[in-house]
């Protein structure tokens, strides 16, 4: 009797195996989406025994010493077992059979509890993994996948050839899922064409409160910083970054001449040069850029899920600029959040450096509540329990 009390007790003190399955290194904090997966694996390892599969790089090949300086940081402490596949384009907008191959593999040596396919066409691993092996799939999306092809179209007609395979991979791993996480309630209306209300959970983007908060001296005046934070490797970014430069910064600079403009985020070809422009390029911490500005700016034309630059320069107590396509699902509730047409950004840009505070943590303790990923990984945790366990080994 005391043996099979002791093997009970065993078995339910065992923490749950999670395979988390990406289409980007959880390292290389170079844009939204691996931001979200580094988090994701981070909070997941504190609950399970999480092993990632992952490809390299982040939507893109990354520069191997890049890599190297970002493999296996502070945040990857945890994790069982890690398997890594290098980039191809093929691999990463069609279909990786490394990737596939790596994930069963790691399936067909033990048995995992859940499967958790992070982002874009994950959905197609997640959904043949998922009946092949029978685990219950977790689908966590970072907008609707197929919708930002199409509205990426515009800048490169590959998206629109490849629309309807991305568009069925999504639909098919929605309705296959136990549990789908949104990004949004826009998309969570979305994937409610598809599949019932209960199997969806709406986790926005967040921010990692302990790092990222405006308990800080502010920074000076003079000159002061106007931040761009952006993948510059995306065509939005891009567009919104030039016409900055040859738009939006002469008219500040003619009232304003000891104003600097500084661009932070990966670049690959890309550069921008002219007076008042400080373009850095990628960086490995952001934390000081952050800090020293007096204004961010996010002029983009259009924004997908929801956008990390503004949450994280909320976070970080500062007066933030953007324009209406650009806000996307982020609520407008906020005292330092300012929302005008890009024809009116250079009059707002005077405006703003010279009446708000360049640090302001009055919405600190509501932005916490609202984007603190410590709340937001638990509320996941909280819904993997209420909607996998149940089926985990009879599916």
């Amino acid at each position: 009797m005391e043996r099979t009390e002791t093997k009970d007790r065993a078995k339910m003190s065992r923490r749950k195996k999670l395979l988390f399955l990406s289409m980007n290194d959880p390292d290389l904090e170079s844009n939204g989406s691996t931001v979200r997966a580094g988090a994701f694996v981070k909070y997941l390892a504190q609950r399970y025994d999480v092993s990632l599969v992952h490809m390299g790089g982040a939507g893109h090949e990354v520069a191997p010493e890049i890599e190297n300086r970002f493999r296996d940081h502070e945040n990857r402490v945890g994790l069982r077992e890690r398997r890594r596949v290098d980039f191809t384009q093929l691999g990463y907008f069609v279909f990786s059979p490394a990737l596939y191959r790596a994930a069963a593999a790691l399936l067909a040596k033990e048995r995992f509890d859940y499967l958790f396919a992070d982002y874009g066409l994950s959905a197609v691993y997640g959904h043949r993994l998922a009946r092949r092996f029978r685990i219950p799939l977790i689908y966590n999306s970072c907008n609707v996948e197929y919708r930002a092809y199409r509205d990426l179209a515009r800048y490169d007609l590959r998206r629109a050839a490849l629309l309807p395979y991305v568009y069925y991979a999504e639909k098919r791993a929605c309705r296959h899922a136990q549990l789908v996480i949104s990004i949004s309630e826009n998309d969570r209306r979305v994937y409610e064409r598809w599949i019932s209300r209960e199997k969806i959970r709406v986790i926005p983007q967040g921010f990692d409160p302990e790092s990222c908060h405006p308990h800080y001296e502010p920074p000076p005046n003079d000159p002061p910083v106007v931040l761009f934070v952006g993948n510059y490797r995306a065509d939005p970014n891009r567009e919104a970054a030039i016409d900055v430069v040859q738009n939006i910064l002469p008219e500040v600079v003619r009232e304003r001449p000891d104003v600097v403009f500084q661009f932070v985020g990966d670049a690959s070809e890309f550069e921008l040069r002219g007076p008042n422009v400080d373009f850095r390029g990628f960086v490995d911490d952001l934390t000081p850029h952050w800090r020293r500005a007096n204004l961010v700016i996010s002029p983009v034309p259009v924004a997908h899920g929801m956008a990390t630059k503004i949450i994280m320069g909320l976070a970080y107590g500062k007066p933030l600029l953007t324009t209406p396509e650009g806000i996307g699902a982020i609520p407008q509730r906020y005292r330092q959040l300012h929302v005008v047409p890009r024809s009116e950004f250079s009059r707002t840009i005077l405006e703003l450096l010279a009446t708000a505070p360049a640090v302001d943590d009055t919405d600190f303790a509501t932005l916490c509540e609202d984007f603190g990923w410590p709340r937001l990984l638990e509320r996941v945790c909280e819904s993997i329990e209420e909607l996998c366990a149940s089926r985990a080994g009879r599916i």
